[in-house]
């Protein structure tokens, strides 16, 4: 064979050899580029799973929780609101609540679809007395509010479809904004007897009953009373507004009261508002408007 010959012989037996060599390559060129991709998208899946957000604002008359939509932040909002509404001496708060969360769970679920990434906002504002009301938005799409059905399924296996059902039967009110995406329901919460607590920029001790004060809850009274007393307040006001009947129980305790307050020295001041007239006319006969001033519902 020629030296040229036996050159492209050998060159045909390089060609043979580097051939599996350049596969090789390209295939471990390809893996690693497509290790690189996977990685990549490793790296943003990482990014975009983050850590459960829960923020917490609270005043005098309200609090707002806004979290991340996972259904576990739920219970823990519920709780959030149950330690607000601790302040105003509410210890019934099963229909309030299976309100509260049914919004929530709406949120999540159908507002949110259950994307961590979207957010929920829920607050709770005191509008006086005993009413409150509840507001919750997430950042879903919304919904036309007039297609809901607001009636209890009529077959009891039925799964679905009794949120906005219970949510209606327990609130006083329902409102919608525009886009569907925000829900606030006005809830008057049944309460035992109780006396909110508060204190205005004067000093004033102001102790509003939620109803008639009698025998049956004057011990409660008596407590609070004491209490307050204890801490060195010197100036209450009681706010009868919804306080139709008070029985010889209740008046001996409210006079027992004042001379412990005269006993702690001077300044001390006590006075009795929105008392109705069958009040009125009961504390002037029993001259307790020589201790405390009297003022009428206008």
């Amino acid at each position: 064979m020629s030296e040229k010959g036996n050159l492209n012989h050998r060159s045909g037996d390089f060609v043979g050899i580097l051939s599996p060599i350049r596969i090789v390559r390209r295939q471990t060129q390809a893996k690693v580029k497509i290790d690189r991709q996977s990685g990549e998208r490793k790296t943003n899946c990482t990014e975009i799973k983050r850590k459960p957000m829960f923020k917490k604002t609270e005043n005098r008359d309200s609090v707002t929780f806004s979290f991340s939509s996972e259904m576990h932040l739920v219970d823990r909002t519920i709780q959030g609101f149950r330690d607000y509404l601790n302040r105003f001496n509410i210890s019934e708060f099963s229909a309030s609540r299976l309100v509260l969360r049914e919004l929530l769970l709406n949120a999540v679920e159908h507002g949110n679809q259950n994307r961590a990434e979207r957010t929920v906002t829920s607050s709770i504002d005191h509008l006086g007395d005993w009413q409150f009301r509840f507001a919750v938005e997430d950042e879903g799409e919304g919904f036309d509010p007039q297609a809901l059905d607001m009636k209890m399924p009529e077959d009891p296996h039925q799964l679905r479809s009794r949120g906005y059902a219970l949510i209606s039967a327990f609130a006083d009110k329902l409102e919608f904004n525009d886009k569907g995406n925000r829900i606030t329901a006005y809830v008057s919460i049944p309460l035992e007897m109780n006396f909110l607590q508060s204190q205005d920029e004067a000093g004033w001790q102001i102790i509003t009953p939620s109803g008639d004060i009698t025998a049956g809850t004057a011990d409660k009274f008596r407590a609070i009373l004491v209490m307050l007393i204890d801490h060195g307040h010197m100036k209450y006001q009681f706010d009868f507004t919804h306080v139709e009947d008070i029985d010889s129980v209740a008046l001996s305790v409210m006079i027992i009261f004042a001379k412990m307050l005269a006993k702690k020295g001077e300044g001390w001041q006590l006075r009795i508002v929105n008392a109705g007239n069958a009040l009125t006319d009961l504390f002037h006969m029993t001259r307790m408007n020589d201790i405390y001033k009297v003022m009428s519902k206008t």
